[in-house]
């Protein structure tokens, strides 16, 4: 006798259909499984016959072949212990089950199934497919409701195939966070700084990349860590994205959605596949972690040179593409990269109350560990300098608030969405939207001219300046940029180039 089950397998961030097709036989008791199985699914076969014998199930002693279609796509991981344990049960005829429908899951030795990591997506092919109905693990069901469009049938033990209506789906109301979950960091702790405020308020409007330079203890890191406060709410989108790549890399069971963007702080010490993503079983890095949300370095020449430079490819085509030997896995990656370093390596090169006890060639040293095209693509690069006395002695309760600043960066992006129609910010829209939407004067465009021709600016660069000055723009709600506009945006680039 021969049975279909649907099922499905992850392949990066996306889910692929699969077939389990069981043949039963009589012959010598045994049971094959074929179509390129890793060893956890080779392993199911004991795992599955003591699942179906302690679930009161009758375990016929048949020559089984389980074949996984396609044939040429290897199948990793547990999800496919209930689909050939249900195929098993159907060909002996112990239960019945409609074919238009898909099912996942991992069996435990008593016949409970387990919850599996990849819901989200598996729920989105489901979704997407003619056939609209899936069975999961009962600890799964939050995770999978979010997507709308399917039916779902969360089950606890392999006993329940026999009891499943697939009249009556699952179907509790998901709930959905309404409120952005500010953390208690917030920019009214920040003493002075005025200028790296507004750079920071400049970069949450428009989605800009940032490096801060200064010496130790000016408040590099205490501006980047509070950027999430101000940064805009996600949207649902988004929040489904993020939790999709988060269930991938970890069991998430639970309607863990939030409207505060994901803020990754690697250590210094991370390897290469830590920050990229990898592995023998390549899984999401600290760059896909940080889809929609933010990626802060502290101590950016701290970092592994190789690591560094794998970041100018996802920052230009907001993916990053992982290669093996049998498979390539393409995984999202747009993030904005905030950076903090000092200017070498005592720190105080640039302090004008201390002085600096590293030599030129010690400084350049120190500064070469980054290269040109990696700080090319920073939009911002700004020196912080050392706190004034009077900057100290103030209270920080005459401080502005991160909600105060958070409401003008709402305005002006509710301003850059109704421009291109779209929900993207000045740092994200592609050059062809740039050019159509940012006009400048003949006086503008030659004094620009004039940077890159001086070797001030690089074509990039000087594509970023112009994101940079419509974003000023839009914070002081005007439609076109002025010469002071492009002016401010040039203060940002002080330190781009080696002088």
């Amino acid at each position: 006798m021969l049975t279909k089950i649907k099922s499905a397998t992850l392949l990066g961030v996306d889910a692929i259909a699969i077939d389990v097709e069981i043949d039963s036989k009589r012959g010598l008791p045994t049971e094959h499984i074929v179509g390129l199985p890793d060893i956890v699914i080779k392993e199911s076969k004991a795992r599955i016959k003591t699942a179906i014998k302690n679930s009161r199930f009758e375990y016929a002693l048949r020559q089984y072949t389980i074949n996984l279609a396609p044939a040429d796509l290897p199948k990793e991981g547990a999800y496919f212990d209930l689909p050939i344990a249900a195929g098993l049960l159907i060909c002996n005829n112990q239960i019945e089950l409609p074919n238009d429908i898909t099912m996942i899951g991992e069996l435990s030795l008593d016949g409970c199934v387990k919850p599996i990591k990849g819901m989200l997506a598996i729920a989105e092919m489901v979704a997407k497919s003619k056939t609209k109905k899936l069975i999961i693990p009962e600890d799964n069901k939050e995770e999978t409701n979010l997507i709308e469009g399917i039916e779902i049938y969360p089950i606890k033990k392999l006993l329940d195939l026999i009891s499943i209506n697939t009249q009556k789906p699952y179907k509790e109301k998901p709930i959905y966070a309404i409120k952005p979950s500010i953390k208690n960091n917030d920019y009214k702790d920040v003493k002075g700084q005025f200028i790296g405020k507004r750079a920071m308020e400049i970069v949450a409007t428009g989605h800009h990349n940032i490096l801060l330079i200064g010496p130790p203890g000016s408040g590099k890191s205490m501006l980047l860590q509070r950027l999430p406060s101000i940064m805009p709410k996600l949207t649902k989108s988004e929040q489904i994205e993020i939790l999709k790549i988060q269930s991938i890399s970890k069991q998430i069971h639970s309607q863990e959605l939030s409207t505060e963007r994901p803020f990754q702080t690697p250590h210094h010490t991370i390897s290469y596949a830590g920050l990229v993503g990898g592995g023998k079983k390549p899984l999401p890095g600290e760059i896909s972690l940080a889809h929609h949300g933010i990626l802060f370095l502290d101590e950016l020449p701290e970092f592994n040179r190789q690591s560094l430079e794998v970041l100018r490819q996802p920052l230009e085509t907001k993916t990053i593409t992982i290669t093996r030997a049998n498979q390539s896995l393409t995984y999202p990656a747009q993030f904005l990269l905030a950076a903090a370093m000092n200017p070498c390596p005592c720190g105080f090169s640039t302090d004008t109350s201390v002085e600096c006890n590293c030599n030129l060639h010690e400084i350049k040293r120190y500064n070469k560990k980054l290269s040109g095209p990696l700080l090319d693509r920073f939009d911002i690069i700004l020196n912080i300098p050392r706190l004034t006395k009077k900057e100290f002695i103030e209270d920080t309760n005459q401080e502005e608030t991160s909600q105060s600043i958070y409401k003008r960066v709402e305005k002006a992006i509710q301003k850059q969405h109704h421009r291109y129609n779209k929900n993207i910010q000045n740092g994200t829209i592609p050059n062809t939207l740039l050019n159509t939407h940012i006009h400048l004067s003949k006086q503008q465009k030659d004094y620009l001219g004039t940077c890159i021709e001086k070797g001030l600016l690089t074509a990039r660069s000087c594509n970023k300046v112009l994101r940079v000055a419509q974003t000023i723009a839009d914070l002081e709600n005007q439609s076109e940029i002025t010469d002071i506009h492009i002016s401010e945006a040039l203060h940002y680039r002080q330190y781009s180039t080696p002088k």
